[in-house]
C-alpha cells in the first residue's frame, strides 16, 4: 500500500505542476512603455516646381522661343516643370543663401553659348526680369532666408550685338545647360 500512496502522490504533483503552469499561459495583463518621436529640421533650402524623374535635379527650362534670325533681341526666363510658372525656392529662416551658375557646357570668354553642330549663340544670364543685373560665368546672386518662397530669379536675353557670326545661323536646336548651386 505504501507503494500505491507514492505513485498517487508522485501523479498528484504532477497534475499540480502542470496545472500551474497552465494557469500561468493564460494569464491577461498589460505593460505601458513609452516610444519617442522626434523629427529634426535641418536648416536648408528646397526647390518647387522642378522635376527629379530623370535622376537628376532639373530647376526648369529656359526656352527663347523660335526666331528666324537673330537681329532683334530676344529674351526669355526660366521656367518650371509645369512650363508655365517659376520655379521656386523656399530656405530656411537665418540662412544667407547663394544661387551660383556655372558657364554652362558652352562658355567661352564672358559669355554662354547655345550651341548646334558647331555654331555658337551667344547669351546672358539676368537676376532681375528688366535684365539689369547680370549674373556673370560662375556669378552668382543672394537670395532669401526667411522661410518665404521666392522665385528662382534668372533671365534670359540674346543680344544681336553679341553675335559675332552670322545674324541668321543654320536652322535647328541650339542648347546649353547651365548648373545651378544654391549655398547656404
Amino acid at each position: 500500500m505504501n507503494a500505491t500512496l507514492k505513485i498517487a502522490g508522485s501523479l498528484l504533483a504532477t497534475a499540480v505542476i502542470g496545472s500551474m503552469s497552465i494557469a500561468g499561459a493564460r494569464a491577461e495583463g498589460s505593460l505601458n512603455g513609452q516610444i519617442g518621436v522626434q523629427l529634426t529640421i535641418g536648416a536648408g533650402c528646397t526647390v518647387a516646381n522642378g522635376d527629379t524623374s530623370s535622376g537628376t535635379n532639373d530647376w526648369g527650362t529656359l526656352d527663347f522661343g523660335e526666331y528666324a534670325d537673330l537681329s532683334s533681341v530676344i529674351d526669355g526666363e526660366v521656367l518650371g516643370s509645369n512650363n508655365s510658372s517659376a520655379v521656386t525656392i523656399t530656405c530656411s529662416d537665418g540662412l544667407t543663401p547663394s544661387l551660383t551658375l556655372d558657364g554652362g557646357l558652352n562658355g567661352a570668354g564672358s559669355l554662354r553659348n547655345l550651341a548646334a553642330g558647331g555654331t555658337l549663340i551667344p547669351y546672358r544670364l539676368y537676376s532681375d526680369s528688366a535684365r539689369s543685373s547680370e549674373i556673370t560665368l560662375d556669378g552668382s546672386v543672394n537670395l532669401i532666408g526667411d522661410g518665404s518662397t521666392q522665385s528662382l530669379p534668372v533671365y534670359g536675353r540674346v543680344l544681336p550685338s553679341d553675335q559675332t557670326a552670322t545674324p541668321a545661323p543654320a536652322a535647328g536646336t541650339y542648347t546649353d545647360t547651365v548648373v545651378a548651386t544654391i549655398a547656404w
